[in-house]
């Protein structure tokens, strides 16, 4: 049975690092400094409205820089998901991978199909998740609640690699899913 990795060490590393000083003088905010622009919204919506998430808030081309030189992505609504789709310019066939992230609004992670090598249920950064290699791909599912799911699908050369990189993806996508 496959494991699934999940490191959430940087939020264990904010928590210990806390501390706190008295000096004098009056507090005023800092200088406001604007977000960095990554294609992907960094407010999430609030619990039990997925209806109103955009899949492309959730994971934009500038989060894929380090995984290559992808294209704008393509939108659509289909067997019940909403897409954001997202093409590698690859070399070559075995450069070649293609991702999407799907908001079902009716389907929950308990209803992640096995495509026959397995299912794996865990955790990302405390959210239930289901990690489910296809052949020539990967899924990956979190929760967004008790009817819906958000999908992470990675289709690439070997599943091995898909599913390492749906995981990774993953990493990005939760933190911008809604809390509760």
């Amino acid at each position: 049975m496959k494991k699934l990795y999940v490191v959430p060490l940087a939020a264990a590393a904010l928590v210990l690092t806390a501390c706190s000083s008295e000096k004098p003088g009056s507090a005023s905010p800092a200088p406001s400094v604007p977000p960095a622009q990554t294609g992907a919204s960094s407010s999430a919506p609030a619990t039990g409205d997925t209806k109103s998430i955009d899949p492309c808030s959730l994971l934009g081309v500038a989060d894929l820089a380090s995984f290559g030189t992808f294209k704008p992505p393509t939108t659509a609504n289909e067997g019940g998901a909403r897409s954001c789709q997202f093409d590698k310019q690859a070399t070559s066939a075995a450069d070649a991978v293609s991702l999407g992230v799907d908001i079902r609004d009716t389907q929950n992670i308990d209803s992640v199909n096995d495509a026959g090598n397995g299912k794996t249920t865990g955790n990302v950064n405390g959210r239930k998740a289901v990690l489910a290699p296809r052949p020539g791909g990967c899924l990956m599912a979190l929760e967004l609640g008790p009817s819906a799911r958000v999908d992470v699908l990675v289709a690439a050369g070997e599943t091995k690699q898909a599913c390492e990189f749906a995981e990774k993806i993953a990493d990005i996508v939760e933190p911008k899913l809604p809390k509760g």
